[in-house]
Formats: C-alpha cells, sequence, structure tokens
C-alpha cells in the first residue's frame, strides 16, 4: 500500500524546500534507495544515524521524517520511576 504523496515526509519537504533528492542524498550521505524508504515509512534495520542525518540536511526533527520515533512506548523505566513516586 502506498502512502499518498502529501503523507511522504521526505517528498513534502523537498517540495518546501525546492531542493532536489539527489541533492538531499548527498548532504546527507545517503542513497536514494534510502530517501525512498524513509518516505515509504519502511524503517526496519536503519540505523537511527542515518535518520539523524537526513533529518538534520533538511533541517527538521527527526519525528518529522519518521512520525514513529514521536510516540512513546508504553512500560519503560521512566514510567516505572513516575509511578513509584506517585
Amino acid at each position: 500500500m502506498s502512502r499518498s504523496s502529501s503523507a511522504r515526509p521526505v517528498a513534502r519537504l523537498l517540495a518546501v524546500a525546492g531542493a532536489r533528492r539527489v541533492d538531499l542524498a548527498a548532504r546527507s550521505g545517503c542513497s536514494l534507495d534510502t530517501l525512498d524508504r524513509i518516505d515509504r515509512g519502511d524503517l526496519v534495520g536503519m540505523k537511527l544515524g542515518t535518520l539523524a542525518r537526513v533529518a538534520a540536511a533538511l533541517g527538521v526533527a527527526p519525528a518529522e521524517i519518521a512520525p514513529g520515533l514521536a510516540v512513546r512506548p508504553r512500560g519503560g523505566l521512566v514510567q516505572e520511576a513516575t509511578k513509584i513516586r506517585d
């Protein structure tokens, strides 16, 4: 299932900036295939550093190109520590 062009974060941000994919690839040090994967949301096995470099080259937060990064998972040490204090 393909995401619409408005849901493709890299394409949308490049359009706003008036930039080309090839320029973003060169600036972030990644391949065009990697940019396509990010745009499709295919992030399995992708290094966080790659997402950070692409986001930095665009001038945005990593969560803007990978919205799943903005979601806090359930559980974990921070939430457990908060429950203990309450």
